[in-house]
């Protein structure tokens, strides 16, 4: 059997590709665009593929349009019904249009994430395949499988309990909103919450704005920070108590994801800076809620599992299948923005087109870049590039410093489309990189 595998992002690839390996020849792909151009060449060699399994949310053209595009070539080629590819739809969302959508345009079946290994074998005979069934690791992938569509079962019947920010965020926001807001009203606001006020006197004097002098009252950091500097890290503090857990193994994997989500923001606003784009605090927001999909997925999953090892490699790409989808519904269901919404959506898309909106693109182009300046919630990657998911500490915890590596960085900026799309330069980005490394390192523990 030879299958194609086409999906915009590197670690949902990497999933199917792991579980279809054994069932035949794999050939994966991350756009339409390269999916043609295998079709063609398989053509060309009579050498068709058997499978695709085929994303439906993808940039530029979609998993519908690539599938309504097959579909009208084999038509035209006078291809018999009965020797047409076979093609499963992946989804992420169970949406009824969407499936109905897929059926009318020709698909053979779908799925939807995150994707076991026992629904893509049933799946597969049910086309008239014989799949091989895995010999080793199959059932505990099922069983992480199981468990996280159990979580998204429970999350939309409203069994699971949403996150929730404190009230001193928005008003802290609906002051700034106020044409002429003033230190000593956002003051007011903020003594409020003693524990605020207190890191917002650390922070003050922090690598990332520290002063000749120190400050030692609430007033003098919020003249520091400024007014809407102020809002970027009431954000910070409110996200920074949803990274947290009594579990010890689980607090170990939320202290990462948190540092990463730090990191990420941080970066992002800087570039945004850069690019002289507006809604910094908004940025540093989007950065530091993005992954927030995967935070609720481990808790919940936790919750379910007391004795689970969390950082098992199995559950963590399970978890990652589906958490961009999941956090934009969970960001949705917490009543944030549409733009907020979709960064948890598309952070890890490897192609964007002229029209993505700068503030989506930044956030993108920091979280690539986090992994190679040492705040990755991923230990290491294998010799493809691909992240593996494994225990280990950050660079942040080691007792040596993390050296930036120039030409890891500098080739893998070369061939990311955010940074194309923003048209910032490498080399300046990597200046940005190296200025903010340090100070993210010092004060993402602040926090």
């Amino acid at each position: 059997m030879k299958i194609l595998i086409v999906d915009d992002e590197e670690i949902s690839r990497r999933i199917l590709l792991l579980k279809m390996e054994n069932m035949g020849t794999c050939v994966a792909v991350n756009s339409a665009k390269e999916a043609l151009a295998e079709l063609e060449k398989a053509k060309a060699e009579k050498q068709p593929f058997d499978v695709i399994t085929l994303d439906v949310s993808m940039p530029v053209m979609n998993g519908q349009e690539l599938l309504e595009h097959i579909r009208k070539k084999e038509v035209q080629d006078k291809i018999p019904k009965n020797d047409r590819i076979k093609i499963l739809m992946i989804t992420a969302r169970m949406n009824v249009g969407t499936i109905n959508a897929c059926i009318k345009r020709g698909c053979n079946g779908y799925l939807t994430k995150p994707v076991s290994q026992a629904q893509l074998i049933q799946s597969l005979s049910q086309m008239g395949f014989e799949p091989a069934t895995p010999e080793k690791n199959g059932e505990q992938g099922m069983s992480h499988s199981t468990g996280v569509a159990e979580i998204i079962k429970r999350f939309y019947s409203g069994k699971i309990i949403l996150p929730v920010f404190p009230s001193i965020v928005k008003e802290v926001e609906e002051l700034l909103a106020d044409k002429d807001p003033s230190v000593d009203d956002l003051a007011k606001i903020v003594e409020k919450d003693l524990v605020i006020s207190g890191k917002l006197i650390t922070i003050a004097n922090s690598s990332l704005y520290k002063g000749l002098e120190n400050v030692s009252s609430l007033n003098e950091a919020l003249v520091r920070l400024g007014l809407k500097h102020t809002l970027g890290i009431c954000s910070a503090l409110a996200t920074k108590n949803l990274f947290d857990s009594k579990n010890e193994a689980l607090k170990t994997e939320m202290d990462k994801l948190w540092v990463h989500s730090f990191a990420v923001a941080t970066l992002a606003r800087r570039l945004a800076e850069e690019k002289g784009i507006d809604n910094l605090e908004t940025i540093f927001l989007m950065g530091l809620v993005h992954d927030i999909g995967k935070m609720l997925l481990m808790k919940a999953y936790v919750d379910m599992n007391p004795d689970v090892c969390v950082s098992d490699e199995n559950l963590q790409l399970t978890i990652h299948e589906i958490h961009t989808t999941f956090g934009g519904v969970l960001l949705k269901k917490m009543h944030f923005s549409q733009q907020i919404i979709k960064v948890a959506e598309i952070h890890h898309w490897d192609q964007f087109e002229e029209n993505t909106e700068k503030e989506l693109l930044v956030v993108s182009l920091a979280d690539s870049m986090a992994s190679e300046m040492g705040f990755s919630f991923f230990s290491k990657k294998d010799e493809n590039n691909t992240p593996e998911f494994e225990e280990g500490d950050l660079a942040l915890e080691t007792g040596n410093e993390f050296k930036l590596n120039r030409d890891k960085i500098m080739d893998k900026l070369s061939g990311l489309s955010a940074l194309k799309v923003l048209g910032l330069d490498p080399e300046k980005v990597f200046s940005i990189i190296e200025q903010i490394y340090p100070m993210i390192r010092e004060t993402c523990r602040t926090f």
